[in-house]
C-alpha cells in the first residue's frame, strides 16, 4: 500500500498579466465567486512556485458556482511578464472546462462583449461519449483558454 494518496482536488491555477482586468473577466464577466485576494510577499511562496526574483504574488481565488472548484488567479510582481499563450497543440499549455447551459446564448452575449473565441460559434459533438454536447473555447484576457460544455441533451 502507498504511503500517499490523492484525496481531493484544491484548485486550477492560472497566471495573469493584469489581476484586475482578469477579475472583471473571470467575476465580472463569467460570474465565478471572488473568495478572497492577497498579495503574498513572504519568502515561502516564492521558495514553492520556485521564481525567487518575485517580490510578491497577488492571488485572487475564485469558486465556480454550484461547486467546490476553485480558480486561482496569480499576478507575479517583480518579474518581466511573458505571455504564455499558445495555441493548444503547444504541449505544456491548458485549459479549464466549466458545464453551462445555454451556451448559444452565451456565445452571442459574450461575442457581443468582446470575448474571443477559438471556433464561430459553440460546436457539438457527433460522436463518442459527448455526442449530442455542445463546447466552446474562449481566450481570457491573456490568451488563456477557458471552455464551456453543454452536455448533451437527454
Amino acid at each position: 500500500m502507498a504511503a500517499w494518496a490523492i484525496v481531493g482536488p484544491r484548485h486550477a491555477g492560472i497566471t495573469v498579466s493584469d489581476l484586475d482586468r482578469s477579475l472583471a473577466f473571470y467575476e465580472g464577466l463569467l460570474g465565478l465567486e471572488l473568495l478572497w485576494r492577497r498579495l503574498y510577499e513572504e519568502q515561502e511562496i516564492r521558495r514553492i512556485v520556485g521564481v525567487p526574483e518575485a517580490s510578491g504574488l497577488e492571488v485572487a481565488m475564485l469558486r465556480v458556482p454550484g461547486s467546490e472548484v476553485d480558480v486561482e488567479l496569480l499576478q507575479y510582481h517583480g518579474c518581466e511578464p511573458v505571455s504564455g499563450s499558445s495555441p493548444p497543440s503547444h504541449s505544456g499549455t491548458g485549459h479549464f472546462c466549466v458545464f453551462v447551459t445555454g451556451i448559444e446564448a452565451l456565445y452571442e452575449e459574450l461575442s457581443e462583449r468582446g470575448v474571443g473565441f477559438r471556433s464561430d460559434g459553440p460546436v457539438e459533438m457527433k460522436t463518442g461519449p459527448n455526442a449530442g454536447g455542445k463546447s466552446l473555447y474562449s481566450l481570457d484576457p491573456d490568451g488563456y483558454i477557458f471552455e464551456f460544455h453543454e452536455r448533451p441533451p437527454r
